[in-house]
């Protein structure tokens, strides 16, 4: 486990927008890591659907609508690159609208089961998962997990995980 730099960039939610993203940072010779991608809009409609079915619903449906309507147009673009400061200069440069924060990567082995005793392990440390994405190749031996944490627990986990 180590403590990375990961990067958010909000991209207009069209056609081509994710290829000119990673030309940039082709220039700059960056390369990515791991990748999430998000669209605005079928995440407000996930937080109404859960607001519904808790029944902890404080807006009212318009507001919901307006917030809808408004966050189409957009997808939250989360990065683990190898080099994060040369690819916030590119970014910036190209007048992205971009955001860095901190996150955990785990190089697990890639069987069944060890995803599961990170969240446990995590959970036993009272440590609440934001996020979380990863993948690895069906017959890979590692695979890369990308965790988001509150930065007040990084240093309950430390000692958590260390064997993992």
């Amino acid at each position: 486990m180590e403590k990375r730099t990961q990067l958010s960039v909000i991209l207009t939610n069209a056609p081509g927008e994710l290829s000119k993203l990673c030309d940039v940072l082709k220039a700059g010779s960056v390369n990515i890591l791991a990748m999430s991608i998000q669209n605005a809009k079928d995440s407000v409609k996930e937080l109404y659907n859960i607001r519904e079915k808790t029944e902890r619903r404080i807006a009212l449906a318009e507001s919901y609508r307006g917030i809808l309507k408004d966050s189409s147009d957009y997808s939250l673009i989360r990065l683990l690159v190898d080099k994060p400061a040369e690819a916030e200069k590119a970014l910036v440069k190209a007048k992205h609208l971009l955001d860095k924060d901190h996150v955990l990567v785990f190089k697990l082995m890639n069987q069944p089961g060890i995803l599961g005793k990170v969240a446990k392990r995590l959970g036993e440390a009272n440590v609440n998962i934001d996020y979380i994405y990863g993948s690895a190749m069906e017959d890979a031996k590692e695979s890369i997990f990308v965790v988001h944490i509150a930065e007040s627990d990084i240093h309950k986990v430390k000692d958590t995980l260390k064997d993992l």
